[in-house]
């Protein structure tokens, strides 16, 4: 009887070897894929991890005097960020940021968090880019959960964000006043596109949309009005218009086929000028720069825009003239951000918009 226990116990010594050799491989396994996230990340993310990001993966706006507000377009920007990078841990970490701090009972979105105080109203484009990035996680990495909260949110627009028969900009989160305008740099087509797959939208809601985006005028030099108000059906200009506004108008008016020969004629117009630019603002009526500031973000819209022209040479063009704003000496304490280091002048959104045009040239392999 004693050598069949001794070969019970030698065999219970083999299986816990066995297990304790499968518990480091995998401990090794893990360390692995985590490396190979860092070393998968962009100089621009590690900036934004390091100096904007606090540890329950809330995002400062800025690192000075908005270091104490959170918007929930940062929670949309780094989301779309995450789907390119690919990166399903991060995503979900950022679903909690989003239902802990930003998620309001009837699954609309607080736009800003302000000294621990939360705004009184959303912002319907980032309550549809983010409702859009968790329908995407969903289909992409097979996550119900993101897919269910998705279609709650859907639910939270169609029931409160209508307004003749358009989905306008905001509402007031306690008493559900509704608004009457739409900022027309607003509309996201792919997050109207699933709205209206998944019936939560009428044809007429969709085809409002898409007629307001793809059918707006123009002014004479070619901007693009700034809003449209549903009750008068009257369009409003900025005296000084922002190119942000423009190119998110261009971008995703270009996702539905829309002409945006105006602002590509123009766009090619500024960058074939000595020192090719892009300024932040505008006049209107002159067409010439009203500001002598350059924003990350205009060049990564135009970059976005340029790429669903197929416009190859323009795009990295204006991607070149990107990476001149960004901090690439990597021996300085800001590296890798898009930052002014005299004044420490940076913004997320700036940094997350720069990102998501990489990470799309890096994806698609264009240049």
């Amino acid at each position: 009887m004693k050598p069949k226990n001794g070969w019970i116990w030698i065999l219970i010594f083999l299986i816990l070897i066995g297990i304790c050799i499968g518990i480091k491989y995998k401990g090794r396994d893990v360390q692995i894929k985590q490396d190979a996230q860092a070393v998968n990340r962009l100089s621009a993310e590690q900036f934004v991890m390091d100096h904007l990001m606090k540890r329950d993966g809330r995002i400062h706006t800025n690192i000075l005097e908005r270091k104490n507000e959170y918007l929930s377009e940062t929670v949309g920007l780094w989301m779309e960020y995450l789907l390119v990078k690919d990166d399903s841990k991060q995503f979900k970490q950022q679903v909690r940021v989003l239902e802990k701090y930003f998620l309001t009972k009837n699954y609309l979105v607080v736009w800003e968090l302000k000294k621990g105080k939360a705004a009184n109203s959303n912002a319907s484009i980032d309550d549809l880019r983010i409702m859009n990035a968790l329908f995407e996680a969903g289909e992409k990495w097979n996550k119900p959960a993101h897919t269910a909260l998705a279609k709650r949110m859907a639910d939270g627009l169609r029931i409160y964000q209508l307004n003749e028969e358009y989905l306008i900009d905001y509402i007031d989160l306690k008493s559900k006043e509704q608004g009457s305008v739409i900022t027309l740099s607003y509309i996201i087509p792919d997050a109207f596109d699933r709205l209206k797959q998944r019936g939560y939208i009428s044809a007429t809601v969709y085809d409002n949309t898409f007629n307001l985006l793809t059918e707006m005028p123009h002014s004479a030099k070619g901007f693009f009005p700034k809003s449209f108000d549903v009750q008068t059906k009257h369009f409003t200009y900025d005296k000084k218009v922002n190119l942000i506004d423009q190119y998110y108008i261009g971008y995703h008016r270009a996702q539905w086929n829309g002409d945006v020969t105006e602002l590509l004629e123009f766009t090619k117009r500024e960058m074939s000028k000595p020192h090719g630019r892009l300024y932040g603002v505008y006049d209107l009526k002159e067409g010439k720069p009203f500001a002598d500031y350059e924003a990350p973000s205009i060049y990564a819209l135009a970059i976005l825009m340029c790429l669903e022209l197929e416009e190859v040479e323009l795009a990295k063009q204006l991607f070149t003239q990107m990476r001149t704003l960004q901090q690439n000496d990597n021996s300085k304490r800001y590296y890798g951000g898009y930052i002014d280091l005299p004044t420490l002048d940076t913004h997320t959104f700036d940094n997350l918009l720069a990102m998501i045009a990489e990470r799309t040239v890096a994806y698609e392999n264009i240049f």
